[in-house]
């Protein structure tokens, strides 16, 4: 997807958890100037892993994601590699 298409699909957003570095970026109300900072490449496309849930937006799931932000708590569904699956 490119960055017209990222930003598309965020505009629905009215909160964005990221992975940048060690941290994790907890926004609320994304700008476009935050999406793009947050979920375009370098080379122009959207970076993956990306999990859109109602207005929720999440990028590079790890495990500290499986507790991040208010509503249900995510579980660890399965692994493989540095992918991970999560689920209600």
């Amino acid at each position: 997807m490119d960055r017209a298409g990222t930003l598309a699909l965020a505009r629905g957003s009215r909160r964005l958890l990221a992975k940048a570095g060690v941290d994790i970026v907890r926004l609320t109300a994304p700008s476009d100037a935050d999406v793009i900072k947050y979920l375009v490449h370098e080379d122009g496309f959207l970076r993956v892993p990306v999990l859109v849930l109602g207005d929720l937006l999440v990028r590079g799931f790890t495990d500290p994601f499986a507790g991040a932000g208010s509503g249900p708590t995510w579980h660890v569904l399965a692994r493989s590699g540095g992918w991970m699956l999560y689920g209600k």
